[in-house]
């Protein structure tokens, strides 16, 4: 696995500057994605939270969890989780900028850790993974989510269809998605010392949504977007907004349609 930083988004700044649009348009679905992923592992004791977000897992955990220790490399991002926390009357979770390949715990701290769709972009997934070992208690376990490749999500398939035919040429990107099977789980858990590994698929349908909907909502809420507006006009913005709608239109038609995610979540006990 290269240590260099496989995309942009394994910086703070695409979060950053989509944190507003993220919490207002992705919280419903991603907390979905959190309870599953607490049904399966459930926390208690003192848990950490990698690349936490704005909360979607942390907050539903301090529920049951004696305390919640959320890290993450983007300051906007954890800003949403302690004003979220501060209005819920959540006490027991503490937010903290750290970076999850070098994590600021002694070893053996958690009952339980997590990374929900995070730990997959760190440039170095086997240094984050073997931190994430290294500071649960032996018995303990980790749970991670990633995406499987786009097929397996046509809607969305489609949309960076769309979005990376209207990019000016560049090399395509051919990598298979970060832990996109489990075969990957099993692999890359054992390598950083997890055993007992177990692989869940977990559903979640979001609002029907027409193309125009479904570009619109992931304008303000995915990083990828989100950087691309950052570095054009609003004239060209607009265009391209409107190139990738009527690509949309094209492959989707134009009528509503679900929107089904699919995640992958692995858990493996140290």
């Amino acid at each position: 696995m290269s240590s260099a930083p496989p995309s942009p988004l394994a910086t703070p700044q695409p979060w950053d500057l989509v944190a507003d649009g993220y919490v207002a348009e992705n919280l419903r679905a991603f907390e979905a994605f959190a309870r599953e992923a607490l049904r399966l592992s459930p926390p208690s004791g003192a848990i950490l939270d990698v690349a936490a977000g704005p909360g979607s897992l942390s907050l539903l955990a301090a529920r049951q969890a004696s305390s919640v220790h959320a890290i993450d490399f983007a300051p906007g991002m954890l800003r949403h989780l302690t004003e979220r926390a501060a209005a819920a009357g959540i006490q027991n979770v503490i937010a903290q900028v750290a970076d999850g390949q070098a994590l600021p715990f002694e070893d053996g701290s958690f009952d339980a850790a997590y990374s929900m769709f995070g730990l997959i972009f760190f440039p170095d997934r086997a240094r984050g993974l073997a931190e994430l070992a290294r500071v649960l208690r032996p018995g303990k376990r980790a749970l991670i989510s990633s995406w499987p490749p786009f097929e397996r999500i046509p809607t969305f398939g489609a949309l960076f269809e769309a979005i990376n035919a209207e990019l000016p040429p560049s090399a395509p990107n051919t990598a298979p998605p970060p832990l996109g099977t489990a075969a990957d789980f099993e692999r890359e858990l054992s390598a950083a010392g997890f055993r007992e590994i177990e692989v869940h698929e977990h559903d979640v349908v979001e609002a029907t949504s027409t193309p125009e909907q479904l570009w619109a909502s992931f304008a303000r809420g995915g990083a990828p977007v989100v950087m691309i507006r950052n570095r054009l006009s609003e004239a060209e913005f607009a265009a391209f907004s409107n190139a990738v709608v009527a690509r949309l239109h094209a492959r989707l038609g134009p009528e509503p349609r679900a929107v089904k995610l699919t995640a992958l979540l692995g858990i493996g006990t140290r």
